[in-house]
């Protein structure tokens, strides 16, 4: 099949969404298929990943308006390609999801929309959020296709909020690699390790868990791993609260990233909103517990393989977290669990799944 990924970033940009992408598209690749990918140039100075058998990566001329990036030729790229090929569009920042459905709307191809989730109000234009999902993203959604969404409980919302008919939705989740099942590495030190990885951004509501590490009476070390746009101020906060135990490490990945997996006792992630994050299935699959809040499409992954902090606030969390530390029967239960749960998560069967969405949205195509 000849299979389109459309995504605003892509790695070497950070985030779970692009990680997501990368995956598919990479193992999309290796079982023979003709993948293109088309995504903005934004976050790319310092290298760009190289094109592979079967997959070539388009790093397109942008500029980022509104924390968004405005890819210049996408539009005239779209309307150019063979009507034969899957699109799959990864939902994110606006801008790139209107152009999709503008091209779709003219050529009459068909895409599928697969979302992660559902941001809410930020910034300084965020009042127009609300507008521009009635008024566009709904749009986009409803004419797509397929819709994919990363756990039931979000395609319930998603239904409900944008009336997107329940037969058009497929679930599938984030998943994970083999890399990620380890052996720990033994705490030789007095001090519980906590670790959070993801983008210092707004929705991951940092700030609420250095203020729990500000609570604890228990000895602990939190290594933050990520970058964002919210680090000065993360870095303000930790210094007014004279945190020394409070690590910034900026992006990591590969071996680096797997080893504070390795090290760390808990896993914490005190955000407001996610989906299924990749950080809580590579957490449970190295066999760190966790700790995160109690929200839409978390709460439905983590269930009874970690513990959900509601409401989320710092107090609540630094409460989770000394409960934990003093519990190490509690730890080593949740750590099996998670380890369990995890191996569902297998990208290589993740990624059949999507196959057969594709051949569903061909036969579809072909009969009309």
């Amino acid at each position: 099949m000849k299979i389109v990924q459309i995504i605003s970033y892509y790695p070497p940009h950070l985030g779970g969404m692009e990680n997501a992408a990368k995956e598919i598209s990479e193992r999309l690749a290796k079982k023979g298929h003709n993948i293109e990918v088309f995504t903005s140039d934004v976050c790319c100075e310092k290298g760009r990943l190289k094109p592979t058998k079967n997959l070539k990566i388009h790093y397109l001329k942008s500029f980022e308006f509104a924390h968004a990036p405005i890819i210049f030729s996408l539009f005239f790229k779209l309307i150019s390609i063979s009507r034969n090929s899957i699109i799959h569009l990864h939902i994110g920042p606006t801008f790139t999801p209107e152009i999709v459905w503008l091209a779709s709307k003219i050529r009459k191809f068909p895409y599928i929309a697969h979302t992660y989730i559902d941001v809410g109000q930020s910034g300084k234009l965020g009042f127009l959020l609300p507008l521009y999902k009635k008024m566009v993203l709904k749009k986009v959604l409803t004419k797509a296709k397929k819709v994919i969404c990363i756990t039931e409980e979000y395609k319930n919302f998603m239904s409900d909020m944008y009336k997107i008919e329940k037969n058009k939705i497929s679930t599938i989740p984030n998943g994970t690699s083999k890399e990620f099942f380890m052996k720990k590495k033994n705490n030789l030190y007095n001090r519980i390790t906590l670790l959070f990885v993801g983008r210092l951004a707004i929705q991951k509501n940092i700030p609420r868990l250095i203020n729990a590490v500000s609570l604890l009476k228990e000895k602990v070390t939190l290594h933050i791993v990520g970058e964002g746009e919210k680090r000065r101020e993360i870095e303000e906060l930790i210094f007014d609260k004279r945190l020394n135990n409070v690590i910034l490490h900026g992006k990591k990945t590969g071996k680096d990233l797997l080893r504070f997996y390795k090290i760390a006792d808990i896993f914490v992630l005190p955000s407001d909103v996610e989906a299924i994050p990749l950080v809580l299935v590579e957490a449970m699959a190295s066999g760190t517990p966790i700790i995160a809040s109690d929200i839409l499409g978390v709460r439905e992954f983590v269930g009874d393989t970690g513990v959900l902090v509601n409401p989320p606030t710092p107090e609540n969390f630094a409460k989770a977290i000394e409960d934990l530390i003093d519990d190490k029967n509690l730890r080593k239960k949740l750590s099996e669990k998670g380890k369990r749960k995890a191996k569902q998560y297998n990208w290589d069967e993740i990624v059949e799944k999507f196959e057969n969405v594709y051949r569903e949205v061909l036969n579809e195509t072909n009969k009309e």
